[in-house]
């Protein structure tokens, strides 16, 4: 396993690809828009970076983060408790169904910990479904704190009708 920082768009299409499987099967299960998940995901390669594992040259993990001034969900105490323009927000950790287990989420945020710019960064944020425990007991292992919590309307799978999704966000002390 080799994880990299994404420099141009040559892995785009694959991780177009992991979000799709992530989201869309399983108990995660929701309607993804393509049109809408392509203008998401090259954000990330305009104004946020991206880092990527890759097992014989094809990704198969991804953490995406951007300024923490991107999510139009942020909750209210986060802008008054923080300095919004210091903070980082992983806004997704995906790694491929196959390759659950080996990991490679914790190689991820190590790497993302190690390379993140804490001059320009004081704290990161991420932001997770409740009910996915797997992802919530690693983040608190690895020092994430929860912080706050947010209701998501998500569509359902189909397209017709909708869910909603208990969040939790998380907080990390980086400097």
């Amino acid at each position: 396993m080799n994880i990299i920082q994404a420099q141009n768009e040559e892995y785009r299409d694959e991780i177009i690809a992991l979000y799709i499987e992530a989201f869309s099967t399983g108990q995660f299960k929701q309607y993804i828009d393509q049109d809408e998940l392509n203008q998401y995901i090259d954000g990330f390669f305009s104004d946020g970076n991206i880092l990527l594992s890759l097992e014989k040259n094809h990704v198969i993990g991804s953490l995406l983060y951007c300024p923490l001034q991107k999510d139009a969900l942020l909750p209210k105490s986060i802008h008054m408790n923080f300095n919004v323009e210091s903070c980082v927000y992983v806004a997704e950790m995906m790694v491929s169904d196959l390759a659950r287990g080996q990991g490679i989420g914790t190689q991820l945020l190590k790497t993302f910990f190690g390379t993140v710019d804490k001059i320009r960064y004081k704290d990161a944020f991420i932001r997770v479904w409740d009910k996915n425990t797997t992802a919530l007991n690693l983040y608190k292992r690895m020092g994430f704190v929860p912080i706050s919590t947010i209701e998501q309307t998500k569509r359902n799978a189909d397209g017709n009708g909708t869910f909603v999704m208990q969040k939790t966000y998380l907080h990390f002390k980086l400097a």
